[in-house]
């Protein structure tokens, strides 16, 4: 009979479990959600809505419309929407919620600012107009005043949701100057005032791969190119000079110190350029192939766009993964020995008299080699000749999975180098002159390598 009632204690405990389930975590999340939609103001989704009317008391109206599944900007100007400021602000419509109703039956809306109110939001959903009201700020300057559609319920909206409403033409126009995808661009060319001109090609077959059309026996750096692509896309307008006429008439001399024009795999075709505004030679104008209205911008991106195919030249001094590297051995000064991977992603240290120690924080020695793969040189040259006599030298060569080591040796790049420049001989027969501060930085990771805690120091 132990079996009947071991059933009947399990029964029961089946049936408080589903209880206690059903009544305390669904009935509960049932209720905070009914709570939820009961304190939002408009029962509608973000999706819905196709129009939007923003009117402040003493400024323009703002009106969108969602044309094509877009957002465009129809009033004060016609221009194109910021597609994430316009969706930004249409969430916080939507999601408005009423901190606590006030009065369900005003008489006097003058009372909290409502009769005429100073704040409006009309949006269009489902073919139905919405309205929202707000007027004046509550004793305690936290909320707003509020009401919806012509009713004379009044309630409380948090000032911070009442400021997301609160937008100005310029807080929701296209900033960008240029749209486009990387992988799209074929052709970049950058055409400079006084004749200098860029023009790179991406091979169809491997988009990883750039060429110089003028010079193509020059390895150009798909990170370099990627840095001034991006410098293009993330280009934003500061101000934006409507009713200013054609665009060229505000440029210093009429014509622009840079035209940059992208190239697609698709045909398309997109144009930028920038240049000084004519009697404000601190401000820099923009005219974009896609945007109808001149605008100011950051003259700094001039500073980033190649002048010649060097800015982008892969001056690399070794070409490699950083992540292929297992094994280095370095000879800096007294300091000798190997740094060795271990199979369990560990890092072991072996100095010249045998000793061994495995590094506790094994993270810190990539970022030495990080360093040896973005080292650029400023010339190169034969070794033949340069790197003859090495007494006292640095030295470090770095072993890959598979393929020759990487050996390097220098100088070294001592706190009183007065040159801009050290020769670094490499083991292919090159010889380079690179920037003393980055060979220093080297010298400087590897010291601070060695100085790392340790969690263990056994000998050999």
């Amino acid at each position: 009979m132990k079996w009947r009632h071991a059933l009947l204690y399990l029964l029961v405990l089946v049936l408080l479990g589903g209880y206690y389930y059903y009544f305390e975590i669904v009935m509960k999340r049932e209720r905070d959600e009914a709570e939820q939609i009961k304190k939002k103001v408009f029962a509608v989704s973000a999706e819905a809505v196709e129009e939007v009317y923003l009117e402040v008391e003493g400024k323009p109206t703002v009106h969108l419309v969602k044309k094509d599944g877009a957002w465009v900007l129809d009033q004060p100007v016609s221009a194109e929407a910021d597609q994430g400021a316009v969706k930004t602000l249409v969430h916080s419509l939507v999601e408005l919620e009423k901190s606590r109703d006030v009065d369900t039956d005003a008489k006097d809306m003058e009372l909290y600012g409502l009769a005429k109110p100073g704040q409006e939001v009309r949006f269009l959903s489902e073919n139905t107009w919405h309205r929202l009201r707000l007027g004046s700020k509550n004793p305690t300057g936290e909320s707003h005043y509020a009401a919806r559609e012509d009713e004379n319920v009044v309630f409380l909206v948090a000032s911070g949701q009442v400021q997301a409403l609160n937008k100005a033409p310029e807080d929701l126009r296209r900033r960008d100057l240029l749209n486009f995808e990387d992988e799209n661009v074929q052709n970049l060319v950058v055409s400079w005032a006084d004749g200098h001109q860029v023009k790179l090609v991406r091979e169809a077959k491997n988009k990883d791969a750039w060429r110089c059309a003028d010079e193509p026996e020059r390895r150009v750096k798909k990170s370099k190119v990627d840095n001034v692509l991006n410098q293009i896309r993330w280009l934003r307008a500061k101000n934006f000079l409507e009713g200013t006429g054609e665009g060229s008439a505000l440029l210093e001399g009429g014509v622009s110190e840079a035209q940059v024009v992208l190239q697609g795999f698709d045909g398309s075709e997109l144009s930028l350029q920038i240049g000084r505004k004519k009697g404000e030679p601190e401000t820099y104008v923009a005219l974009s192939s896609q945007l109808k209205t001149p605008v100011t911008v950051d003259g700094a991106v001039l500073k980033e766009l190649p002048k010649s195919v060097r800015d982008v030249e892969d001056r690399s001094v070794a070409r490699f993964d950083s992540k292929d590297i297992t094994r280095m051995e370095y000879a800096m000064g007294e300091e000798k020995g190997e740094m060795i991977l271990q199979d369990d992603g560990t890092w072991v240290q072996v100095k010249a008299d045998g000793s061994r120690r495995v590094f506790k924080e094994s993270w810190r020695i990539r970022p030495l080699f990080w360093e040896w793969e973005d080292l650029e040189y400023e010339e190169a040259e034969d070794a033949e000749g340069q790197c003859g006599q090495q007494a006292g030298w640095h030295r470090m060569s770095l072993y890959r999975k598979e393929g020759d080591p990487l050996v390097f040796s220098w100088p070294g790049a001592s706190e009183d180098q007065k040159t801009d420049t050290v020769r670094l001989c490499s083991g292919s027969g090159k010889a380079y002159l690179v920037e003393t501060e980055k060979l220093k930085k080297i010298e400087k990771k590897l010291q601070e390598v060695l100085k790392s805690p340790s969690e263990e120091k056994t000998s050999k």
